[in-house]
């Protein structure tokens, strides 16, 4: 067993009685509702920023059922959540619960066809998902809100009466473990399975969780789908379910098709099972686990396993101890292995519940080549940097800087997408007290240093557990259900005493992070601007400046500054150049990125047509922020070690590039064909070693003294602020009068035929992209091509996934390319080769023909109508409410805030247009040009790749490049 020190607990007095019955109505609707519901007085805490209305109900079947009432939505959204997930899982039947949670949505006793859940969702604005946790599993959709009575209707009977279709099991078997053999060489899935794998292996944790045809089969003493629907009754019932709903209608309305919808979830009184055994015993402490990536891969992971103190979250122990350790201030742990050349970075991670027993601490470096063979200096020096945080750290400025950046980010918390926001609160109402459900991760109640000195007792060396993933891993076991190798030992406890008598010479070298002075000190709102659209506040020969203010009245905004230039796309080694600047500024930027980040503040860095500066956050000392982003690129140092090791960083990220998913590669495929100049890996590696920092530092020179100015001020600033600002930057940056650069892109030419990229990967399976490029472009196709989407992108993921089986993530999407739009059809298979999946494209592109001219003009409408609302609907924060403008900006587009006028051109569009826009799109070669993008894994390798007539074979990607004039 762990051994368990005393831990110094106090409780808080929470007032969570329920209230009685509410009687009081308006009408005998309303009165007949509330009789079958109890109203739960539990007051939930809210962000003074959050105006919605809560209340938790409790339905006449023991169904818990949070509503929140937003009127600003135009979506609704619904999430459901069992305590039930892998852990409890048979062991004869593996991956039950993953299963289970497939085939419950293949249709119900009232809602029988297959898919129509998701197609229902989907031509009604929204969408579903759901997942499977080792503890919980979690649903959800959203849907446009005159279709969310019908849509929680369906999620009602799903729950209620499951079809469990025996006849499809057999694709749902196949489907699980097409979506296991997607990352069954990911070397993070591998490495999380290693640390339930190294836990006790009497623990349910211990064992593989996902499912795959090795697992999920009928076995002696074993019926799948006899356990199947056991495991359904004995698990799902409304006493153990919480929902969470959101909606623009009224609380009083909610409660009224929750009572109808949701009562018909059958109450079983089930009890969730209480798993005793220990996650470890001293067998799993003191424990290396070595792991050989598939990828090039350093990394070094340290967890601690500790009694939970899940309960204990309005003192935030563990968020206190993990904000020290993670810190990238000057003398921190970060910075100390930075400058020693061990490692590109530092994270640190808490996980109160980790399980209902314990919670962990993670600590993650990743290392240099150097730090990969001096990882007992890395682990000397954390628990030198814990000793000095036991010794010095426990103090009331650490506490303060931790209350002051909590406390303002949740008076200010930002609204997230609905769908994420239900899922997250279905789940987490199985975990928190209700009247904390939106604020237990940022109470701060108490400065309590016994508590936070008891936890950093149990980070020893005694207690870790060690993962080293390297590619030099001594390794002689396969990872159970995975590709790859592995290994486990105990750690020598003369090993575990060497790093705390090195920590002894190190600690004096360390130092603790001080006063934050980024935090917001002014957080008014700014005097409205007439405008209500973007205005283009400064229109000269070389510089643009844009503002927009938001509707939202929060002291945030975000400023774009675009240094303009064609400076990395002159060749290899200026593409070359450009990343390694970003990488030496990232590291060199750590610690300001940590304090800023602290402080409700964030940036980036980024190569765009130029080099992009981009800032977030509360808008006080965002101008600020940006300048001294500048005026640190002007100062800026570049030593060698620093470019050496960008050097080996981006080494290994070009080199891992055909390990990456098959996917991934394809689509970073179809972005190297649409984009010009691009260069294949081979290209850009050989221009790696002749870099210099001299070249580096003339790089910059060049960037501040031959560069155009784009600005876009967006939120909480007023014109007078743009305006003072743009004048700091004519300072400080040598505006050149050019013509705003933008990289050249495709223009579909048919008579060439398709162009056609193969790609190799190191990997198993096949993927495809098959794109068509329309040649002529009305003003309104990008309209079209998002309504056909609507249409098209629920037949293709039935056809392909559920019916034939051949891969877990078909999908379709317009993408806009320069002035033109294309429409992709993209796709990874375990199944079959790229050539196969060509074909079956075909077929269903020509079978969809049928489909889509027997639409009617009803659900067309209804189709159109839930797509226009999810464009007029308020924004939830500032993200949403600018993305569509941001994107515009970021096209370098002479008008931008043009969504209203989009919003119309959608309206204006007929069934009939769309039927013809897929015709001319997909089946006229006069009018699109395909481009192919296949990716051929080790599965396929024997297969010749898809070849067409006419066609442009692209051996190598240079030879499209249309050079920069």
């Amino acid at each position: 067993m762990m051994p368990v020190k005393p831990i110094y607990l106090l409780f808080c007095c929470m007032s969570l009685t329920l209230s009685a019955f509410v009687y009081a109505a308006t009408n005998s609707s309303a009165e007949s509702t509330m009789k079958n519901i109890e109203v739960i007085n539990s007051s939930i805490t809210q962000s003074p920023n959050d105006k919605r209305e809560y209340q938790v109900i409790r339905l006449a079947n023991q169904l818990e059922v949070l509503l929140i009432s937003d009127p600003d939505l135009k979506n609704s959204a619904a999430s459901l959540s069992v305590p039930i997930g892998s852990m409890h899982n048979p062991d004869s039947q593996l991956g039950l619960a993953h299963y289970l949670e497939h085939m419950l949505f293949l249709g119900s006793k009232r809602y029988p066809v297959i898919n129509e859940y998701s197609k229902f969702m989907s031509q009604n604005g929204g969408y579903t998902n759901a997942y499977t946790a080792q503890d919980a599993t979690v649903y959800g959709f959203e849907v446009n809100d005159n279709a969310f009575g019908e849509a929680l209707d369906r999620l009602g009977d799903v729950m209620n009466e499951p079809l469990l279709d025996e006849q499809y099991a057999e694709k749902e078997r196949h489907t699980v473990n097409a979506e296991n053999e997607t990352y069954v060489d990911n070397d993070m899935r591998k490495l999380y399975a290693l640390q339930r794998y190294s836990l006790n292996p009497e623990h349910p944790m211990a064992r593989f969780s996902t499912g795959n045809l090795e697992t999920l089969v009928d076995k002696p003493n074993s019926n799948l789908q006899e356990e199947l629907t056991a495991f359904f009754k004995a698990h799902y019932s409304a006493n153990n379910m919480k929902v969470a709903l959101i909606s623009p209608r009224s609380i009083q309305d909610m409660q009224t098709i929750a009572v109808k919808f949701l009562t018909q979830i059958p109450n079983n009184n089930v009890t969730t099972p209480l798993i005793m055994t220990p996650l470890v015993t001293d067998k799993q402490l003191a424990l290396e686990v070595q792991m050989k990536p598939t990828v090039d891969l350093k990394l070094l992971q340290v967890n601690f396993l500790i009694p939970s103190v899940k309960d204990e979250y309005m003192y935030q122990p563990g968020g206190y101890i993990s904000r020290l350790l993670g810190s990238d201030h000057k003398g921190g742990l970060s910075d100390y292995l930075q400058k020693l050349g061990l490692a590109e970075s530092v994270s640190a991670g808490f996980y109160a519940a980790q399980s209902e027993q314990y919670s962990q601490f993670s600590l993650t470096f990743k290392l240099t080549n150097k730090g990969l063979t001096q990882q007992d200096t890395v682990l000397a020096s954390l628990f030198a940097y814990i000793q000095l945080v036991k010794d010095k750290g426990i103090n009331q400025l650490q506490y303060s800087e931790q209350k002051k950046s909590l406390d303002n980010y949740f008076q200010f918390l930002p609204k997230q997408s609905s769908f994420q926001y239900v899922m997250s609160l279905s789940a987490n109402m199985q975990k928190y007290p209700l009247q904390d459900l939106l604020s237990y991760s940022f109470r701060l109640d108490a400065f309590k240093p016994k508590l936070i000195a008891q936890l950093l007792e149990y980070l020893t060396p005694e207690n870790s557990r060690l993962f080293v993933v390297s590619p030099d891993a001594n390794v002689n076991k396969d990872i159970p259900f995975y590709k790859g190798k592995y290994a486990q030992h105990k750690i020598k406890p003369s090993r575990l005493q060497r790093w705390l008598n090195s920590a002894l010479d190190i600690q004096s070298k360390m130092t603790l992070p001080v006063r934050n002075d980024w935090l917001p000190e002014d957080l008014s709102i700014v005097q409205e601007e007439k405008s209500k659209q973007a205005i283009h506040l400064v229109k000269e020969s070389g510089l643009s400046v844009w503002i927009k203010q938001s509707q939202l009245n929060q002291p945030k905004g975000t400023y774009k500054l675009q240094l303009n230039n064609d400076l990395n796309d002159r060749s290899p080694a200026a593409r070359i150049k450009i990343n390694l600047l970003l990488d030496v500024l990232q590291k060199q930027l750590a610690e300001l990125s940590f304090v800023t980040q602290e402080a409700g503040l964030g940036f980036s860095i980024s190569s765009n047509d130029g080099l992009m500066i981009s800032t977030s956050g509360y808008s006080d000392k965002q101008g600020k922020l940006l300048l001294t982003l500048l005026d640190y690129l002007n100062s800026m140092e570049i030593d060698e070690q620093s470019i050496s090791l960008a050097k080996q960083d981006l080494i290994r990220r070009l080199k891992n590039q055909s390990k990456m998913k098959a996917m991934d590669l394809g689509l970073d495929g179809f972005r190297k064909v649409v984009r010009s100049p691009s260069w294949s890996n081979e290209t850009l590696l050989k221009a790696v070693d002749p870099i210099t920092a001299d070249d580096l530092k003339q790089l910059v020179k060049q960037i501040l003294s031959q560069s155009s100015v784009r600005l876009l001020a967006l939120g909480n600033f007023s014109t007078i602020d743009v305006l003072q600002l743009t004048a700091q930057l004519k300072v400080k940056i040598k505006i050149q009068p050019n013509p705003f650069y933008t990289i050249h892109r495709l223009h579909a030419d048919p008579e060439q035929g398709a162009l056609n990229f193969v790609r190799q990967s190191e990997l198993d399976d096949d993927a495809l992209a098959s794109v068509y490029l329309m040649v002529d472009q009305d003003p309104i196709s990008q309209a079209k091509a998002e309504l056909l989407n609507k249409l098209l992108k629920p037949a293709f993921y039935d056809q392909i996934r559920t019916q034939e089986q051949l891969t877990y993530s078909p999908f379709t999407a317009s993408i806009e390319v320069d002035k033109s739009v294309g429409f992709g059809l993209f796709t990874q298979s375990p199944t079959i080769g790229s050539a196969a999946l060509y074909e079956r494209f075909k077929a269903f592109l020509e079978n969809f023909k049928t489909v889509l001219a027997n639409t009617t003009e009803s659900e067309f409408e209804e189709i159109k109508k839930a797509h226009i609302a999810n464009y007029l609907a308020k924004p939830s924060n500032l993200s949403t409410e600018f993305s569509y403008l941001i994107g515009e900006w970021m096209s370098n587009k002479d008008k931008i805030d043009t969504k209203q006028q989009h919003v119309e051109q959608l309206r204006s569009i007929t069934l009939k247009e769309v039927q013809a826009y897929y015709s001319r799109l997909f089946f006229d070669k006069r009018e699109a040009q395909q481009i192919i993008v296949q990716v051929k894994g080790k599965k396929f390798s024997e297969e010749a790749p898809l070849s067409l007539t006419p066609e442009i074979a692209i051996s190598t990607i240079e030879q499209l490049n249309i050079q920069p004039k």
